[in-house]
């Protein structure tokens, strides 16, 4: 089987709803991205031959995912967070956020990274999200 690995870095806040503890504030963290996409098979014919995936390709879908992400406020999709984003969209300009269906923890955005990557037609293998350079969640499906 072959491996290929590529990565992105950004920068993104994020509130965790009823969580207790000193990240229970909104804070941010400088993310690290490291996905693997898995072949076993060489692609034949066409500009690709010899490939399991052009990297360019893989590139262009991280890039989707840095500009989802990055320099953004992640919140849920419940009340707090509703209200929440409501109340800064009418105190600040140029707010940018992304609001998700699930609490915006690294297990849950490791997952939904995966699952966008995957719907793009990428034979994607395994997601590696650092929260802090010491910190991060690995995300694969079951074989």
């Amino acid at each position: 089987m072959f491996i290929l690995k590529s990565e992105i870095g950004f920068d993104m806040s994020h509130y965790l709803s009823g969580y207790d503890g000193k990240c229970g504030n909104i804070h941010g963290h400088r993310y690290r991205l490291i996905v693997k996409v898995k072949g076993t098979e060489l692609k034949s014919t066409g500009s690709n031959r010899a490939m399991v995936e052009d990297f360019g390709f893989i590139k262009l879908i991280l890039k989707d995912i840095h500009d989802l992400f990055d320099h953004k406020l992640v919140v849920e999709d419940d009340q707090i967070g509703r209200d929440l984003i409501k109340r800064l969209e009418g105190t600040l300009q140029n707010f940018e956020h992304v609001v998700v269906s699930y609490r915006p923890t690294a297990e849950e955005m490791s997952r939904d990274i995966f699952n966008r990557i995957k719907a793009k037609g990428i034979n994607i293998y395994e997601v590696e999200l650092f929260e802090t350079p010491t910190n991060s969640c690995i995300y694969r499906e079951e074989e």
